[in-house]
């Protein structure tokens, strides 16, 4: 009796050593993405608009790690299919890539409410240092207007906390050293407002663009890992399923599209059938003349 050929492998050591490689490749660039967003969020400030800013700029600006990991982790479980840590490794990340995906959807709306958080708490902040400081010139302006020497201007200022007059200013007229100072406090009441008006509107379109860019690449992150995300008991991925009903409902709109065709070339050919049988009728009944004749 002949021996029964021996079955070869068509997965060579190349490819299971490859494959080996891979994947822990793959868990070293998942470990470095958590490194990275978990060094980006401490200490955690949940209330904080700057913090959720860092938190989702981190999640975003560094989730091709954690895209390439779960592209290489797959690439190696197709390299040598029957290592069961590879597969089942993979099968874990993949039912996590579903958390990643609706992870990175809830991002976009944190992103804009983070950002105008951060804007209006910006512009709030100006603001009150604008009314602050300008209610302290308008104090020290009082007590300019309102001195009757200098030695009293002189003990009004210190009332206020402002700087003691040196002794060339005491030494001047009162009229002059008020003009002067009035001056200088004007100056420094337009140089605050200008300073203290809220966010300049080239830097409100930098942070708009760089929101804009944030929710884009979050976006592509999402598709990316719907590409790859898949629980145990679907036969394919959350991207292929979003495909299939696209499809499908892109198929029904189509399929009712060519019915409405179908039914309006119909009736026009009813018609033009129906034109010619009548021209043919007529032109088949003889006229009076030829009933005569």
């Amino acid at each position: 009796m002949a021996a029964s050929p021996t079955r070869v492998d068509p997965r060579s050591d190349d490819s299971r050593q490859m494959a080996s490689q891979f994947g822990l490749l793959a868990v070293c660039l998942l470990i470095l993405y958590a490194l990275v967003v978990l060094a980006a969020i401490l200490p955690p400030r949940l209330l904080d608009p700057a913090w959720q800013l860092r938190f989702t700029n981190a999640l975003i600006n560094n989730g091709f790690l954690g895209l390439l990991g779960l592209a290489l982790l797959h690439l190696a479980a197709y390299l040598d299919p029957a290592n069961p840590h590879l597969i089942r490794r993979r099968d874990n990340l993949a039912a996590l890539a579903l958390a990643a995906v609706l992870g990175f959807l809830l991002l976009i709306p944190l992103q804009g409410y983070a950002v105008w958080r951060g804007v209006s708490n910006a512009n709030g902040q100006q603001s009150s240092q604008l009314r602050q400081v300008t209610g302290r010139i308008s104090a020290v302006r009082d007590a300019i207007n309102k001195s009757a020497s200098t030695s009293d201007l002189q003990r009004r200022l210190q009332g206020l906390g402002v700087p003691p007059l040196s002794p060339a200013d005491l030494a001047q007229p009162l009229p002059a050293l008020r003009k002067t100072m009035l001056e200088t406090l004007e100056r420094t009441e337009i140089r605050a407002g200008d300073q203290l008006r809220g966010i300049q509107p080239s830097g409100l379109w930098q942070i708009i663009q760089g929101s804009i860019r944030a929710v884009l690449s979050a976006l592509v992150l999402v598709v990316g890992f719907a590409a790859f995300s898949r629980r145990r008991d679907w036969s394919m991925t959350l991207l292929q399923s979003w495909l299939a009903r696209f499809d499908q409902r892109r198929g029904g709109f189509g399929h009712r599209r060519t019915g409405l065709f179908r039914r309006h070339n119909r009736s026009k050919a009813d018609a033009f059938l129906q034109s010619l049988c009548d021209e043919g009728t007529t032109t088949a009944t003889p006229s009076p003349s030829q009933r005569k004749g």
